[in-house]
């Protein structure tokens, strides 16, 4: 399964941390303001965690390089048996994670 980097995590800013007793509860809202969310220090991290991980790089240069090359003067084979196996692993996953009805 390929990493689709077109999905980004929520923007931490719109999340305010917090320290201490009572930081990873929702806190009630003030009079007269919106809801609020309280995070604590371990979620934030992970949050931004999450933001760096999205912007690394998982692309082989070499490799894609070296199929544009075989593409460009004929010589890339596909091997049928191979494409055929992943395509049954792949849908043999999807119907693992599909809710069972009832």
């Amino acid at each position: 399964m390929k990493i689709d980097k077109r999905i980004t995590p929520p923007a931490a800013s719109k999340v305010s941390s917090a320290k201490g007793k009572g930081a990873g509860k929702a806190s009630a809202p003030a009079a007269g303001s919106g809801d609020s969310l309280t995070l604590t220090e371990s979620s934030t991290r992970i949050r931004s965690l999450e933001s760096q991980l999205a912007s690394v790089d998982v692309t082989d240069a070499g490799k894609v390089e070296s199929v544009k090359a075989a593409l460009a003067n004929g010589t890339f084979a596909v091997d049928a048996e191979v494409v055929a196996d992943r395509l049954i692993d792949h849908t043999k996953e999807t119907l693992r994670k599909r809710p069972r009805k009832k």
